[in-house]
């Protein structure tokens, strides 16, 4: 079973074929170029014996080609299984909480493999990836060394991490969630002003971790006997839980009722500023390692907790395990459908092994996950007369948000990315909001704001070099109703100074904030 980064080395030219053969007779076969295997410590390779003498009835380490093929995770509870259930039940109880499910996204990839290791643990940090280093979790063994009897008795066909938000002076997820979550229960006021200022320094302890962890696990896989073209790994971002939009879902379940339990100021916070600064610390660190990079951040906008088809679960009390703090744990995570949406996204990225970084979002309210080759990069909306952008009102990404004139400054409230398939424009706030012709009424003076990402005529535009027009109307531009700022961005008549639109690259030394203490949703609670 070969994976697709193994077909695209073996599909060569005629004259790679030439160059091949020659190698060939002038040295050693490319098996034998592998690195050798360091034999494991005495206690691990009784495990890895054992395990051998199950899979193949010998306890003996088999040449690569001949093993059976395997897709491994690592990492902590995002993708561990915690939150979905139907956990392996020794997994899930006093003396173990790794909570590793059996409907973990590993399991529901549509990736062809002979056998799937779901080795990650709920709390781990990256140094449980390190190999030898003797920290372990519950009476697990260590992810690291897990991996290193794998490797050796499988032919190891994907490495998937993600790791990073439990590294001690890091972000610390639990802790951080328990106390805004406790806040927002107790009516304590938000909790966004005791992290915001030391947020980036926390999140550089974090890459520094998961970069220690991704270079280990090469060197794991490299003691087992393997070259890197051998296998996949990819490392891939954090999902955003949720946002403050949660009032525009029409069947919204209620604070209470659908678990969640933050102030808005909060999930702002979280949106806006703390899991964007993580991805790119988790995507540093990737690309440091000269590792495949999936940028999930984006991926449950949309679908956080309390808004349509959610793909996490809110705050939850698993109440059997009252009064146990183990009763919590499994809240503001991905849920059952949120592993299916992970599982999407890593199947599209393993069979295209010619990208080296890629982005998965849900683009337009489809229900599922959609691979993008590279990382978005957000733009500028911008009069090329006035220089003025295009500012969604007061940091705010509900249904119906102005879109106005304003000073440009870098802000992600400015920043829009196109879709170029969709032809949709995407505000930076949130993937699951798009620019749209109010009404779809496609005619002068219509005013375009903020709406839910549908895919309908009245939110494609095409960009030409006379402006940006709604589709299929090229005498209809973007432009300002006005020259001063907050101008209404409407439909306009092209040739005019207010229509000459451009999609312009962005470089902000220093950007605006990240509108979280400002911010003014329908609902402060």
């Amino acid at each position: 079973m070969s994976t697709p980064r193994k077909r695209l080395v073996a599909v060569l030219t005629s004259a790679a074929l030439i160059a091949l053969a020659l190698t060939t007779a002038a040295g050693p076969a490319r098996a034998a170029e592998r690195p050798e295997i360091v034999p494991l410590p005495e206690h691990l390779e009784t495990i890895r014996a054992a395990e051998a003498t199950e899979l193949y009835g010998d306890p003996g380490i088999l040449p690569l080609e001949e093993r059976k093929s395997s897709l491994i995770s690592m990492g902590d509870s995002q993708i561990s299984g915690e939150g979905v259930g139907n956990y392996d039940p020794d997994t899930h109880t006093d003396g173990n909480w790794c909570d590793r499910s059996y409907d973990q996204a590993l399991f529901r990839t549509g990736i062809e493999s002979d056998v799937e290791y779901n080795i990650s643990c709920s709390g781990a940090a990256s140094q449980h990836l390190i190999e030898g280093n003797g920290q372990q979790q519950w009476n697990e063994l260590n992810q690291g060394d897990h991996l290193a009897i794998k490797a050796r008795n499988t032919d190891v066909d994907l490495v998937w991490i993600i790791v990073g938000a439990n590294d001690e002076g890091g972000i610390e997820f639990g802790p951080t969630a328990t106390q805004c979550a406790t806040n927002r229960i107790l009516f304590l006021g938000p909790c966004w002003p005791d992290h915001t200022d030391d947020w980036e320094a926390r999140v550089e302890v974090s890459r520094q971790g998961v970069e220690t962890a991704i270079g280990s696990v090469r060197q794991t896989m490299t003691d087992a006997g393997y070259l890197s073209a051998d296998y996949d790994m990819v490392v891939m971002s954090y999902a955003s839980p949720g946002g403050p939009d949660v009032e525009d879902n029409p069947d919204f379940p209620g604070w209470y009722r659908g678990g969640c339990l933050l102030y808005l100021a909060d999930a702002a916070f979280a949106r806006n500023k703390a899991v964007p600064l993580f991805e790119q610390g988790i995507r540093q660190a990737a690309l440091n390692q000269d590792v495949r990079y999936l940028n999930a951040q984006r991926l449950f906008d949309g679908h956080g907790v309390c808004e349509e088809e959610p793909w996490a679960r809110g705050v939850y009390t698993e109440v059997g395990l009252l009064p146990s703090e183990h009763a919590f744990r499994q809240s503001l995570h991905p849920n059952y459908l949120g592993h299916g949406a992970f599982a999407q996204c890593i199947t599209q990225f393993y069979e295209r092994p010619e990208w080296d970084t890629s982005t998965c979002v849900d683009p337009a309210s489809t229900g599922g996950a959609v691979l993008y080759e590279g990382l978005f990069e957000f733009k500028d909306v911008k009069n090329t007369d006035s220089g003025l952008c295009t500012d969604a009102e007061g940091y705010d990404s509900r249904n119906g948000t102005a879109l106005l004139s304003a000073e440009c400054n870098g802000g992600r409230n400015q920043g829009f990315w196109y879709d170029e398939q969709r032809r949709s424009l995407h505000v930076e706030l949130t993937h699951d909001r798009c620019v749209d012709v109010e009404t779809g009424s496609m005619e002068a003076g219509t005013a375009l704001l903020l709406w839910d990402c549908h895919g309908g005529l009245n939110q494609e535009f095409v960009l030409t070099d006379t402006g940006i027009h709604p589709a299929g109307h090229s005498d209809l531009c973007l432009g300002f109703d006005g020259t001063g700022a907050e101008a209404p961005l409407i439909l306009t008549e092209c040739g005019t100074a207010a229509s000459g639109f451009e999609l312009a690259a962005r470089d902000y030394d220093d950007p605006a904030g990240y509108g979280y203490d400002d911010w003014i949703g329908a609902s402060v609670y």
